[in-house]
């Protein structure tokens, strides 16, 4: 009996690890072991954006504060209307929320995304009906095949496609199946892939859209009105659990410098004909070890899925076509759609989409179509394993084969032109595509090992080109200010740490420091600067700063209200300290790695003046600005109906009680009404209470915080809301109408 009982369980532990699961979970530690070991950070945008994001909203809500406003980049600015920064995200946040400043632990929540999307694919390619090898060269694809490994960097969009093959699979079962629990899952998980305003979430509800009216359209008529009202519960759930960052971000979109973008800004993103080479080997141009020489950006024109599956799919292609005939054809569509979309206007398609396609105009990047090419890609390899796996004999799809040709002349006449080392890349991808073309007739011919040796070939394919390259790694300890090395952000950040204040901080300007440049938001560090696309416009108009990290202090954009460091409006934003790389004008050493120079003339935080002057349009007169004494002065729009008087208004003594990020208590006293300005950035959201009574914001000094408080003494209350920004978007509307 003890022997058949260990015998039973001998068998139980052997299918357990036959599972497809347990071997993709085991190639995921492989393939993600730079990060899950802390070796590597996840760069560029990741760190340096995303990271102190996410650290930024964990912080606050481990203190049972609000996330809604950011005081630490561009003076502030309303991070719960930014449509990348995950703000109500779950499945980013609640994880961060164990180690909110902690950059390894951000790499590895980004990398149990990555395999929940692996699982999703596991779970969908087996609803299609794939054996387990199939099962395994889709998820792998599909994970870490092209721009899913390239665009490691870009979180919002990698979170949004991690859910996405359950969100397919969902609705697969339930056009199949019309449950109201696949309708409910379904909802869920479209929800969770629309928390993120990105082009691949734009994608990703508009196939939707088309699935949903094509499974309409071919269900059965006795249960196609069950389907329409499962379908739009779907919809209705997943618009429910994303709203507040949609109405979010489009309340906040009018007054940002991207309330539209235009075709020209757009196609400045697309993808260039050359890097269509990336498909035959993932290192054609470099991108990935040595010194990147081809066009366009390094990460987003990555096409390179893996040599495993262009064999795959160059030796079976016709099976799949011929067993598949419509979903293959499909398929191929898409691909050719997705290509020629992002590569913007060197194809006609884009511009014409462009100019009637809603919401297409909210987005700066064609090239993120390649974000459809992968799934489907990884759908058409996999099926063509399916086949090869019946039928060892090459099959191949001439129309692809004729195409890969094509671009394999073609990029053996770039190459030659002066690099010829790209030709060992291209002949390592071709090697490892055709011992694979190998490896798959010995499966299909019955020898066990060969479908291991398959998946071996396609993790060292992977290993190779698409993980552990120059564009998904960094050094960790590079991009930590409070690392124990010597390095300019960590000489910055041991800099100004110790100047920080309690109450309205007091801010600086980073310059050449880009890992601090948004890292200050998770750091607790106060900037005037700071690297984010979407800014306030008022803001970039009165200060300049542009929305990405400038390298050297003359860098800065002049403007007539600050036309260099010595204006008044610096004054008022409390700049503090100019911190940067290299020496500047009025600078000394910190240390070896930065140099650094501190301003005497920045004003007190909380102003009383008792004198207003009327500007018309949007802005004051630079001119008469740049004279101001905003201590007895405040500028305000000619249209504010204020009831304080504009001339020997009261005066009020103000003491800080509690500042918070999305907050701020003030405790006054008036002798009558009199006006109380803080030099904090006003913004569509923020309302003002004395005493329990509603008091309105003014836009004062162009840029700032100013409220007429009654006379007596009482507390003044500050805090920004999402559901006033909602309403004054709504209002506006309204007026417009």
């Amino acid at each position: 009996m003890q022997a058949v009982d260990s015998v039973s369980v001998s068998g139980a532990r052997a299918r357990v690890l036959a599972r497809p699961e347990v071997a993709f979970v085991l190639i995921w530690f492989v393939l993600g072991l730079p990060w899950l070991v802390g070796a590597k950070a996840i760069p560029f945008d990741a760190t340096q954006q995303f990271f102190p994001a996410v650290s930024f909203v964990a912080q606050q809500l481990q203190r049972l504060q609000l996330p809604w406003w950011n005081p630490y980049l561009f003076s502030g600015y309303p991070q719960v209307a930014d449509p990348q920064m995950m703000t109500f995200q779950p499945s980013m946040v609640l994880p961060m929320l164990l180690a909110p400043q902690s950059l390894y632990w951000f790499g590895v929540v980004v990398m149990l995304h990555v395999l929940i999307c692996g699982l999703g694919g596991l779970r969908l390619a087996r609803h299609y009906g794939l054996q387990a090898l199939p099962q395994l060269v889709f998820a792998l694809v599909l994970t870490f095949g092209a721009v899913a490994a390239s665009r490691l960097q870009h979180t919002p969009m990698l979170v949004s496609y991690a859910w996405l093959p359950w969100l397919w699979w969902a609705l697969s079962r339930l056009r199949h199946q019309q449950r109201w629990y696949d309708a409910a899952w379904a909802g869920v998980l479209g929800g969770l892939c629309s928390l993120q305003l990105t082009q691949v979430t734009y994608f990703i509800i508009l196939g939707c859209a088309l699935y949903a009216f094509a499974a309409v359209v071919l269900a059965p008529g006795g249960r196609r009105l069950r389907l329409v009202l499962q379908l739009g519960s779907v919809g209705a759930l997943a618009a429910l659990i994303s709203a507040p960052q949609w109405l979010s971000t489009l309340a906040w979109l009018p007054f940002t410098n991207r309330a539209v973008i235009s075709l020209e800004e757009s196609v400045q993103g697309a993808t260039r004909w050359q890097t269509l080479a990336t498909l035959l080997s993932g290192n054609v141009f470099e991108q990935g070890r040595g010194t990147y020489w081809g066009p366009g950006d390094i990460t987003q024109d990555y096409l390179y899925l893996g040599a495993v599956p262009l064999a795959l799919w160059l030796g079976w292609g016709a099976a799949v076509i011929k067993a598949h005939p419509r979903r293959a054809r499909v398929a191929l569509a898409v691909i050719v759609v997705a290509v020629a979309f992002a590569l913007g206007d060197r194809t006609p398609l884009f511009p014409w989409l462009f100019g009637w396609l809603p919401g297409l105009d909210l987005f700066r990047r064609p090239a993120d179509a390649l974000f459809v090419v992968v799934p489907v890609a990884a759908w058409l390899a996999a099926q063509a394993l399916q086949q090869a796996l019946r039928t060892p004999r090459l099959q191949p799809h001439l129309p692809s084969l004729a195409a890969v040709l094509t671009l394999a002349g073609y990029t053996l006449w770039l190459v030659l032109e002066g690099h010829p080392r790209s030709l060992m890349w291209l002949a390592l991808s071709a090697g490892i595509g055709l011992w694979a073309l190998r490896s798959v007739r010995r499966v299909a011919a019955g020898h066990p090992r060969a479908g291991r040796l398959l998946l071996a070939l396609l993790v060292v394919d992977m290993l190779a080109f698409n993980v552990g390259t120059d564009f998904n790694t960094s050094s960790m300890a590079r991009s930590v200010p409070t690392a124990q090395r010597s390095g300019g952000t960590q000489s910055a950040y041991r800099a100004l740490a110790p100047e920080r204040v309690a109450g309205i901080p007091e801010r600086a300007a980073v310059f050449g420091l880009p890992a601090l440049t948004n890292g200050a938001a998770a750091w607790g560090l106060p900037l005037v600067n700071g690297y984010n696309p979407l800014m306030t416009l008022d803001y970039q108009h009165m200060v300049g700063t542009p929305p990405w990290p400038m390298a050297y202090v003359q860098d800065e954009p002049a403007t007539a209200w600050a036309p260099d460091f010595n204006a008044r409006l610096f004054d008022l934003l409390g700049m503090r300290w100019i911190v940067a790389g290299s020496a500047f004008p009025g600078a000394v050493p910190f240390d070896d790695q930065i140099q650094w120079a501190r301003r005497e003339s920045v004003l007190p935080r909380v102003l009383n003046p008792h004198t207003v002057h009327r500007h018309e349009g949007r802005y004051p007169d630079p001119s008469g600005f740049a004279e101001t004494d905003f201590t007895t002065t405040l500028w305000l729009p000619a249209d504010a109906p204020v009831t304080c008087p504009e001339r020997g208004a009261g005066h009020v003594q103000v003491a800080v009680v509690d500042y918070q990020a999305s907050q701020l208590q003030l405790r006054y006293r008036a002798d009558a009404p009199g006006w109380v300005v803080v030099n904090e950035l006003d913004a569509v959201g923020w309302q003002a209470t004395a005493n329990g009574a509603s008091l309105p914001v003014f836009r004062g000094n162009g840029l700032f915080r100013a409220i007429c408080v009654p006379a007596g003494e009482g507390e003044l209350t500050l805090s920004y809301s999402p559901l006033g920004l909602w309403k004054a978007a709504w209002q506006a509307r309204g007026a417009v109408r």
